[in-house]
This record gives structure tokens, C-alpha cells and sequence, in this order.
């Protein structure tokens, strides 16, 4: 049986407080200096730079890692650390949403439901064993946001299918699916007369959350799908897009 006690690799404050309910977290290591400093006095946050910084740091074994949103890469020899390996919270369906940006990339593509799967890491981006897999509905108005909200609803749930899936030996090894690079630089839509309006309107949605996005060289914080009535909301523009359909967006946040 799996052990309740943890070490948490994640750079948000809000999955740690979802963990707490489930785990007895006793190390978490950030890479963010913010959430180092806010957490600092609870002696069990480690700040992490580098690669080599966890092999420093974490030299005893232990039985469960969990990962969530963390940059750095973990290596083989790192792995090997933990008697249960390092299971990964990933925001996307596996393994048709591999990659840092998981829920853009649904959104890009339309997906009218969004996945959070729970798997056994390996040395290989987002593969490894499947151990549960949920979905929450998206609407249009959602956001990133408003996404990871829902995921953070279920995740309890399927954080104990899991557990129990682990403990069954009941686990699917992740073929290799679909890796979708990520959205460091955002998204810059050129020329929106060649571009799907609802593709633009996605993109804006699932960037509102971080800095907008660029079309026909200027920068807008969010969307609105066209009729009369959205026409009235503030610091708006009417945008033509492929087959001259029309699109509002917002200039300013």
C-alpha cells in the first residue's frame, strides 16, 4: 500500500493547499522564488534552480514524489530516488495532450471537455504508466483559469483512483500521442482573414490568463463571439476573419 507521505514538486500555492487534504507533504521544492518566500518558514520548501540543485538536495530516498507544473526535467537517475516513483498531476488529456501547455492546446483545437490525467513519470516527456484520467466540460466563456479551477474540483477524486489503481497494480503503460510544443512566445495571428474565427476566439480565451494575443500586429485580452449586443462593451474591435466572419475582441484589460 502507498504511503501517505510525499514530496511535492510544483511552482503553485494552489495545489499545495489541494494536496494538504490528501497527503502528509513533507518537502516541496520551487522553482518559484515568490512561493519560496512565502513559504519559507514552514522549513520544508526547498527553492530549486537547477537540475543539479535536487540531486543536491535530495540525496535520501523516499517513497512518492508528486509533480505539478514543475520546469526542470527529471532524470533517470533522479527517478530511481523514489521507491513509487514520481507521479505527475498533467492538466490534458494523455497522451493526446503531451507537452508544458496542455490546455492551450485543447482550446486551440476545440475540444468541448478537458482532461487532468494522473501518471507514473519516466525519462520521457509526459509518457510513463496512466494511473486515472478525468474530464471537466468547457464552455466558450471559460478561460485557462477558469479551467484549472474545475480541474482543482476533481482532482481529489481522481487523485484516489489513483492511489487505488497503484495499489491494484492496475495501471496502462502511455503511448507516445501527441506533444504540442509550448506557448512561451504566445500566440501572434498575422493576418486574420486567412484564420478561422473561432480559432482566434480560442486563442484569446486560453491566453487571457497570461498576456493576450497579437492579430494583425496588435495586441487584445480577450473575445467575444459577434452579435449587437457585444458590440456595446468597452475598448472592443470588430474583427474580419476567414469567410468574413466577425469576431469582437478587447484591447485593453
Amino acid at each position: 500500500m502507498i504511503s501517505k507521505k510525499i514530496h511535492l514538486f510544483t511552482n503553485e500555492l494552489e495545489i499545495i493547499k489541494s494536496l494538504q487534504s490528501i497527503f502528509e507533504i513533507k518537502k516541496i521544492f520551487t522553482e518559484k522564488i515568490k512561493l519560496f518566500k512565502k513559504l519559507k518558514k514552514k522549513n520544508n520548501i526547498v527553492l530549486i534552480r537547477s537540475y543539479k540543485d535536487l540531486m543536491k538536495d535530495n540525496t535520501v530516498s523516499f517513497e512518492t514524489g508528486i509533480s505539478y507544473g514543475f520546469g526542470i526535467i527529471f532524470k533517470e537517475d533522479f527517478l530511481k530516488k523514489y521507491k513509487n516513483g514520481i507521479w505527475n498531476i498533467h492538466p490534458g488529456s494523455l497522451p493526446n495532450y503531451r507537452g508544458r501547455h496542455p490546455i492551450t492546446a485543447a482550446f486551440l483545437n476545440d475540444e468541448k471537455k478537458i482532461g487532468l490525467s494522473i501518471h507514473v513519470i519516466d525519462k520521457k516527456i509526459d509518457r510513463g504508466f496512466l494511473l486515472a484520467k478525468s474530464f471537466v466540460q468547457r464552455k466558450y466563456k471559460d478561460d485557462e483559469l477558469s479551467i484549472k479551477k474545475k480541474l482543482f474540483k476533481i482532482l481529489k477524486k481522481v487523485l484516489k483512483k489513483a492511489v487505488a489503481n497503484f495499489n491494484k497494480k492496475k495501471m496502462t503503460k502511455l503511448q507516445k500521442g501527441k506533444y504540442y510544443k509550448p506557448f512561451y512566445k504566445g500566440i501572434n495571428i498575422k493576418y486574420s482573414k486567412k484564420v478561422d474565427y473561432k480559432f482566434i476566439y480560442n486563442a484569446t480565451k486560453a491566453q487571457k490568463s497570461f498576456d493576450g494575443i497579437y492579430v494583425n500586429g496588435k495586441k487584445y485580452y480577450n473575445a467575444f463571439f459577434y452579435s449587437l449586443k457585444n458590440l456595446n462593451k468597452k475598448n472592443i474591435e470588430l474583427i474580419i476573419c476567414k469567410n468574413n466572419k466577425k469576431i469582437i475582441l478587447v484591447n485593453k484589460r
